[in-house]
């Protein structure tokens, strides 16, 4: 837990610049100034280290860091115990990759205490949105099934983007 504690101190380091990229770079992970957020994403997720995962969704934006495995990102976005669902779905939604479909009707249907706020239901039609833009016959049956929901919001986006999916 201490080495945690230090990649999330040498992140938030980075964040308020009192260090830069290449110093943060020599420092972080084995030293060897490779940066595997793949790997530290599933490091964070056994731990369910909400917020490390915060903290590395926000370096791999400043890194630009191209997730060779989106499988953990598949993975996060079914994790209830964490609060970064919207983000996750935006580098899906990036990816688009077939294996995102489940995973993000998945998601779509999640009842999240701290998105009790969330009256117009955002990451349902985020994920939605998403599922869209797969454009594979898995994801046009996952919107066939959010098109039935029973939540009307989720069922109104669902057919939205079904249809526009099929044109």
């Amino acid at each position: 837990m201490e080495l945690l504690a230090n990649k999330k101190a040498l992140i938030l380091k980075l964040m308020i610049k009192q260090i830069n990229l290449s110093e943060f770079l020599c420092q972080f992970g084995d030293g060897s100034g490779e940066l595997d957020l793949c790997k530290e994403l599933t490091i964070a997720r056994e731990a369910k280290d909400a917020e490390l995962v915060d903290l590395l969704l926000y370096l791999s934006a400043v890194v630009k860091f191209d997730y060779y495995d989106v499988d953990i990102l598949n993975q996060l976005v079914t994790d209830p115990w964490h609060q970064k669902h919207e983000e996750v779905v935006r580098l899906l939604d990036h990816y688009r990759q077939p294996s995102s479909v489940n995973p993000l009707y998945k998601a779509a249907l999640f009842n999240l205490d701290y998105r009790d706020y969330d009256e117009d239901f955002v990451l349902a039609n985020k994920c939605i949105r998403a599922l869209e833009k797969i454009q594979d016959q898995n994801a046009i049956e996952k919107m066939e099934l959010l098109a039935g929901a029973d939540n009307e919001l989720i069922r109104q986006y669902a057919q939205k983007h079904l249809s526009r999916a099929r044109r």
